[in-house]
């Protein structure tokens, strides 16, 4: 014992350091673990798919929730997908979940826009328009959707206009995403139809009873003025 002693009082200089490391780890392992049981609480398989160049991918989706019950990851169970602003669309429910940060702007409220969070969740419940973000989950109407870059979503349906001609009209739960200046995409929930256009120089444009939506200029009305969409990261969280 007394051998012992004198080591540690030769050696506690080295001896100090050494402990204080070995009871950070400690902590540090228990902090992790309580991190991880809080950020990844539960975890869901549904069934989903999305539109990726035009064509149709169906997937099961890992979706992780934490304790809040806040979507925090998903992911799919067959191949990596480096997800961007495309809408996931669940195959059995009118339910969608968005991977990014998206602006939702208000036409009828002096074109307010507020951020929603990414992994933010849409649904269509009684004909009603839900959107859960964060912890919270409030009822909206006449309202749309933008990633801040070309990607649109449009709860309630819409005409699509080039150049001032009514080109088709989209169901409830659509999708418009224009690529750079020359390449647009929609799909149309309702019909379950996809299609590619050109539209080098045209002026796209959205609109229905309660929007309208230019999309070439990244702009819409709210009464008689024109407002510019701004994307997401410098909005603040809607309430």
């Amino acid at each position: 014992m007394e051998k012992i002693i004198t080591f540690i009082k030769k050696k506690y200089k080295i001896l100090i350091p050494i402990m204080v490391i070995f009871v950070l780890l400690i902590a540090m392992y228990f902090l992790y673990k309580e991190y991880k049981y809080d950020y990844y609480r539960k975890k869901e398989t549904v069934s989903v798919y999305q539109y990726f160049g035009g064509n149709l991918y169906e997937y099961d989706a890992i979706i992780n929730y934490n304790l809040k019950n806040v979507v925090v990851d998903i992911s799919s169970t067959k191949d990596k997908i480096n997800y961007d602003s495309t809408p996931i669309y669940f195959k059995d429910e009118e339910k969608i979940i968005f991977p990014k940060e998206m602006t939702i702007a208000f036409p009828l409220r002096g074109g307010s826009q507020f951020k929603l969070y990414n992994f933010s969740i849409y649904e269509r419940i009684n004909n009603e328009n839900y959107i859960t973000t964060g912890t919270d989950k409030s009822k909206y109407e006449f309202f749309f959707l933008f990633d801040g870059k070309g990607t649109y979503f449009f709860p309630e349906p819409v005409t699509l206009k080039i150049d001032e001609k009514e080109y088709t009209n989209l169901g409830s739960m659509s999708y418009i995403k224009i690529v750079g200046t020359s390449t647009m995409t929609y799909y149309d929930k309702e019909n379950n139809q996809v299609e590619y256009l050109e539209i080098e120089g045209k002026k796209i444009t959205v609109s229905s009873e309660n929007i309208n939506v230019n999309l070439s200029d990244q702009s819409f009305k709210s009464l008689s003025s024109d407002i510019l969409l701004a994307g997401p990261s410098y909005l603040n969280s809607i309430k």
